[in-house]
């Protein structure tokens, strides 16, 4: 093969001078040919010029004898009117007059272009003139006596102009003889050049005709050496062009695999979109083969891109790369928020395109939100509940000692009420900070499976109460409904404040509609909430008819102490304890509301594993008085509050002894210390919680009764079966503790793993 391609190098130079000269001789006749042509086409133009010159000679001649005669017509017109006054003479003179000025006037443009004839013109204009001035004295009749003198001025007057149209009647014939035979001789040059041009074309063409015959038989020749080169080059391309083909398709399928959408614009023709992948169809809400061929401004709105087009330019001129950060970008689905990156670059027929990377950060922005209001959230929570765990301190001493005072005196005393106003305001924030605890997520609580389309019936009474008669309350129970795994009291207290702030809401009365339904949140749904945990729930929905919230205070609906109401009229608590109570049972809360269309909110409680639902009893109301002479280990940190619990349980008849710290009472365990109860702070210093304390010492001593107290509780991390002992929620009452300390000493030991 390498030796064909030298012997074709070879002959190639030969070739080359052929091909050449080939092109030059036919190059050559083409121009013969259009030159001839060329000739004969601009002869024809001339010829073409004479005619009209000749036709306008010709209207030359008619003018000048129409000026003759008219000027004839008014001076025999007037004439005739100075003998007889007829009016018909007249009418002849005024219309002689007219047709010679129109037609002397026409004679005069024709003949612009020839300086002999306009000079004759204007020797003959003098004379006319002349014998129009004296035929209007002849129609006048001014001078009678001067009648004959003037006929006679009129009569040499018109000679003169006749003697002056003839002349010029002689000169125009001459001009035109002149150009016809101008125009004979132009016609004979034309055909004389045109036969020579095109005999010189024939001979050239058919001397190219003979070279191309022999150029024929050397290119058959040289095909069939070609040929055989072309079979290995073939090959060589198939190979090639597969092979291009697959980097091709890998390119394709992985320009197609990027989430992320791309796109070329073509940068010398109006931006225009050349390329758009499948992520880019799905922002755009087109197929590409709608978007392709398109500009922005068909695309999206105008202001966006306006934007779109600036940044397009900025970028072409500049030849540098740009970034843009994360803005709202409104396409087919709506608004979405879409970072870009943009290369210019040249491709290989030198357009100027403009490769686009965009990259959708909708979902991860508003991600990024809810991760910050949860953060915010958890931490306004953890603020609360460590300001709630110290008020319950507090409370736990004004309360136990307000108690303790109280039995002290007479009913009928001042002092007596000033104390009962004093526990009222008491048990009022003992309620404040439970409701506090409540968003904090640090309550008491003890879930159990809990029938929901059979407790809230008995609910419904209670809030149609407190609602009043302008609302009407109705519950739609869901069919097959699931348990739900909370605790039951809790239900309660969520439903009466949101009835409470949609009773609000609905100034002049409403529906209050209250609804249960299994729930399936799929994967879908939990990616755009992060906090919810895809899986089945029992939904739990209240709506109302009232004024709807609006964006603003949606977002803030769960803050605590965040109201819309005047002051006095709520404490801002009510949606934040249902807030914290559902987030701490792991469930879900929604809100959908618009202004002037009612709110809906929406609980999304756990689905229990039970089958059958629980029931929950309360403990025996009726011994409020109860009393026992047994010996309780008081363990407690706070010096006040174990003070104050002392004083409580010796009043109850009971006998104490006391330690501050895990540790501590641990150590008397083990020295033998003989005790009934073991009541016990649950968050203590020292290393040693309430639930380690009690974990260690029902393990040194089975059977041992234990109570656990505490101004919020972590119970879910703390221990795994915190529910087996019982809990008495700090401030407490003195009968709270009365009757709770009397039913778990009455009750039979159990063991703790039961």
């Amino acid at each position: 093969m390498t030796s064909q391609l030298e012997w074709s190098a070879h002959r190639m130079p030969q070739r080359f001078l052929n091909y050449e000269r080939q092109k030059v001789t036919f190059w050559l006749a083409i121009v013969v040919l259009v030159a001839a042509i060329a000739f004969s086409v601009l002869n024809y133009f001339e010829r073409q010029a004479i005619l009209d010159s000749i036709e306008t000679k010709q209207s030359i001649l008619i003018q000048a004898q129409d000026a003759r005669n008219s000027l004839r017509m008014a001076e025999a017109g007037a004439r005739g009117f100075a003998i007889s006054e007829s009016p018909k003479d007249h009418a002849r003179f005024q219309s002689g007059i007219a047709t010679f000025t129109e037609t002397f006037a026409r004679l005069k443009k024709s003949s612009r272009d020839n300086p002999e004839l306009i000079s004759r013109l204007a020797n003959l204009e003098r004379l006319a003139e002349r014998e129009i001035a004296i035929s209007e004295k002849l129609a006048a009749r001014d001078r009678p006596d001067q009648g004959s003198q003037l006929v006679a001025v009129s009569s040499q007057t018109m000679e003169l102009f006749n003697r002056g149209i003839d002349d010029f009647l002689i000169l125009a014939r001459s001009i035109r003889q002149n150009q016809f035979d101008d125009l004979r001789n132009q016609r004979l040059v034309s055909g004389i050049a045109l036969v020579l041009g095109a005999l010189l074309s024939l001979g050239l063409i058919s001397w190219l005709f003979m070279l191309r015959e022999r150029e024929f038989t050397r290119r058959r020749a040289v095909e069939d050496e070609l040929r055989a080169l072309n079979t290995g080059l073939e090959a060589s391309v198939r190979e090639r062009t597969l092979e291009l083909e697959r980097s091709r398709d890998l390119l394709d399928t992985i320009i197609e695999s990027i989430p992320d959408p791309i796109y070329l614009k073509n940068a010398d023709d109006e931006y225009r979109y050349v390329f758009v992948n499948e992520a880019a169809e799905q922002l755009f809400g087109l197929p590409r083969e709608q978007a392709m061929g398109r500009i922005d401004h068909e695309l999206f709105p105008r202001e966006q891109a306006n934007l779109c087009r600036r940044e397009d330019r900025q970028i072409h001129n500049s030849g540098e790369i740009g970034f843009s950060p994360a803005r709202e970008m409104i396409t087919q689905q709506g608004p979405r928020d879409v970072e870009s990156r943009k290369i210019p670059f040249q491709s290989a027929d030198g357009q100027t395109l403009i490769l686009g990377v965009l990259r959708d950060v909708t979902d991860h922005r508003r991600m990024e939100r809810q991760l910050r209001e949860m953060q915010r959230m958890d931490s306004l929570g953890r603020l609360t509940g460590g300001i709630a765990h110290d008020f319950n301190n507090l409370l736990a001493i004004i309360m136990g000692n307000l108690d303790l005072v109280r039995e002290e005196l007479d009913t009928s005393t001042e002092t007596a009420l000033m104390i009962d106003e004093a526990l009222g305001a008491t048990v009022r924030g003992a309620e404040l900070v439970r409701r506090l605890l409540a968003f904090a997520r640090k309550q008491h609580l003890e879930p159990v499976a809990v029938d929901l389309n059979e407790h809230i019936p008995e609910v419904l009474p209670l809030l149609e109460r407190t609602l009043g008669e302008n609302v009407t309350v109705q519950f739609k129970d869901g069919a097959d409904l699931w348990l739900a795994l909370i605790d039951p009291g809790q239900v309660d207290d969520a439903l009466v404040n949101l009835a409470i702030n949609a009773r609000d809401s609905m100034l002049e009365g409403g529906l209050l509609t209250i609804e249960t339904a299994n729930a399936n949140l799929d994967e879908d749904y939990a990616a755009q909430h992060v906090e919810v945990d895809p899986g089945e729930y029992v939904a739990l929905m209240v709506s109302d008819t009232g004024s709807g919230m609006s964006s603003t205070t949606i977002s803030r609906a769960f803050e605590p102490f965040f109201t819309t109401k005047e002051e006095g009229k709520g404490t801002g608590l009510g949606l934040s304890q249902v807030y914290g109570w559902v987030k701490q049972s792991g469930g879900h809360i929604k809100i959908y509301s618009e202004l002037g269309h009612g709110t809906t909110i929406k609980l999304y409680l756990p689905r229990s594993g039970e089958k059958t639902a629980v029931t929950h009893e309360l403990p025996d109301a009726t011994r409020t008085s109860a009393k026992g002479e047994e010996r309780v280990l008081v363990v407690e940190d706070n010096l006040n509050v174990r003070r104050t619990v002392v004083r409580q349980l010796h009043d109850l008849g009971y006998s104490t002894i006391e330690a501050d710290d895990g540790q501590s009472a641990l150590e008397m365990i083990r020295n033998g210390v003989s005790f009934d109860l073991l009541f016990t702070d649950i968050v203590m210093p020292g290393g040693m919680s309430g639930y380690e304390l009690a974990e260690v010492a029902t393990g040194l001593r089975p059977g041992l009764r234990v109570l656990l107290t505490s101004g919020y509780t972590e119970l879910g991390q703390k221990a795994a079966n915190p529910a087996c002992w019982p809990l008495i929620s700090k401030p407490y009452r003195k009968s709270e503790l009365a009757i709770m300390i009397r039913t778990i000493l009455d009750a039979p030991p159990r063991d703790r793993n039961a």
